[in-house]
């Protein structure tokens, strides 16, 4: 029961965890507003392969759901 826009930050919450930084303002906005963040590698130089196997597949899931959701998936602030 979760909308395109909770499957969206689910799956970038991964990302988030491992310090990203996202080109997104509203991404980087609400990542930023929680404490535990710590951006800290730009997002060009992000690398999946920090990711572990269950991060992986997690990160797949959801990214299916919320294209199945809405084509194109959750729709970014420009």
């Amino acid at each position: 029961n979760m909308s395109d826009n909770d499957l969206w930050l689910a799956r970038n919450e991964i990302y988030a965890r491992h310090g990203r930084k996202f080109d997104s303002k509203e991404l980087q906005n609400y990542f930023g507003s929680k404490s535990r963040y710590n951006g800290t590698v730009n997002a060009a130089d992000f690398k999946e392969t920090v990711f572990n196997e269950y991060e992986k597949k997690n990160a797949e899931f959801l990214r299916q759901k919320e294209f199945a959701m809405h084509d194109g998936g959750y729709q970014l602030d420009q």
